[in-house]
């Protein structure tokens, strides 16, 4: 991104979402908070606690597969389908969430 990276503007988004009055979408609001997904092609297994810890809720590597992507999505909206796609250690390259409905990184506890 040519200003700010994904991290960053994650970051941003978080501190500012702590900080609205407006009521949020009915996607946000049943998530507890605005869903964020990575995207790109350089994120790798081992910094999983940092993606976490900027607030992302779930990730997925290029080049993307949009029949997986469809599925990730979908789990912003239905929680029997989030869960299926919780991270699981070993299979990164799938991409999914990094945690159940309801459970929040570090940025929010």
């Amino acid at each position: 991104m040519p200003i700010v990276d994904g991290l960053a503007s994650t970051r941003m988004i978080r501190q500012k979402e702590h900080k609205l009055t407006l009521p949020m979408s009915p996607i946000a609001a049943k998530q507890g908070r605005i869903p964020i997904i990575a995207v790109s092609a350089s994120l790798v297994e081992r910094d999983k606690d940092l993606y976490v810890g900027v607030g992302f809720d779930g990730w997925i590597l290029k080049p993307i597969d949009f029949r997986r992507l469809g599925t990730l999505l979908a789990g912003a909206v239905e929680d029997e389908v989030r869960d299926k796609e919780v991270y699981v250690s070993g299979e990164w390259e799938r991409g999914g969430w990094f945690a159940r409905k309801g459970a929040r990184g570090p940025e929010l506890q």
